[in-house]
């Protein structure tokens, strides 16, 4: 399927270019050097790999016996250790988010760097000893019974509680985001009244300062995961409990969202995260001038 070839470099190449200028920019910028951003950092980290691991190990299972693309090979094992890794990162970051909002006078008291480096740690380690580790062994034996419940152990702690908890979560932010669009139109209500000539100025700053724009890069990632994940859940599900045949031309496509997943983080981050988007245009602007001196 030469479609599959061409818009799965074409997403792997864009998921390792993309993370990996996340992943500079945060660790070169010490503006970004917030305790939030490094949860975006990990986060990208972790979807690099999936670009580096998911298409490049497919693609060498063509050629190589020990990368065979089904579950006793490699291929599987380091490919979805990396994407529950994204998972499990994008956990940790959306709960971090979460908590900041709803609680941020205590989140300011809870969020140490010590406990910081302990979800980050987390978020690596929980695929590594539910899922990488046990497929060594378990994918290596001819025991049904045995492959069923590590399958279905692996289905529910990876992909469906995740995808759940998502879902509530950017239901809650979407009537948090809701009550504060609420509050800053009667903030601006009483201004017009009380105050005709700071007007303009009120509703500028309610814009710039006040937009919830954490809320909705939380929103748009959780959407897209959720969304790309979907058919992998489907996919799941038919193997394990053996309820469906998924097409060939399914499975590619459900292949190509997971490495899509990976690749349009980077942009949900330059364009709704304030900060990074704030050093890009500084980037943008050191690059023209330089330009311009040259010419």
């Amino acid at each position: 399927m030469w479609w599959f070839m061409v818009l799965g470099w074409f997403f792997t190449l864009t998921c390792i270019l993309g993370n990996l200028f996340v992943a500079y920019l945060i660790s070169t910028r010490p503006k970004l050097h917030v305790k939030a951003n490094w949860f975006v950092l990990s986060l990208a980290l972790a979807d690099l790999c999936v670009g580096l691991s998911y298409l490049p190990l497919l693609f060498a299972s063509s050629f190589f016996q020990d990368f065979t693309s089904d579950h006793k090979g490699i291929w599987f094992k380091v490919s979805h250790t990396f994407i529950y890794s994204s998972t499990t990162n994008l956990c940790v970051l959306t709960a971090d988010r979460f908590t900041a909002i709803t609680m941020p006078l205590r989140y300011t008291l809870y969020m140490t760097q010590r406990r910081l480096f302990y979800l980050v740690a987390f978020a690596w380690v929980l695929p590594i000893i539910f899922f990488t580790l046990p497929s060594f062994c378990i994918y290596s034996k001819e025991r049904d019974s045995l492959t069923f419940a590590f399958e279905t152990i692996r289905v529910v702690i990876f992909q469906l509680i995740p995808s759940v908890l998502f879902i509530f979560v950017a239901g809650r932010l979407c009537y948090i985001a809701k009550g504060i669009s609420r509050k800053e139109e009667f903030t601006l209500t009483q201004i017009r009244f009380n105050l005709p000539p700071l007007q303009k100025n009120a509703r500028r700053n309610s814009r710039d300062e006040r937009k919830p724009s954490s809320i909705k890069m939380l929103i748009l990632i959780i959407f897209i995961f959720v969304l790309c994940h979907v058919g992998g859940n489907y996919r799941c599900f038919c193997s394990v409990f053996n309820l469906c045949a998924v097409p060939d031309y399914v499975r590619k496509v459900i292949e190509l969202l997971f490495v899509f997943n990976s690749a349009v983080n980077p942009l949900v981050y330059a364009f709704l995260k304030r900060d990074i988007k704030r050093e890009m245009k500084l980037i943008g602007r050191g690059f023209k001038i330089g330009t311009v001196l040259i010419t």
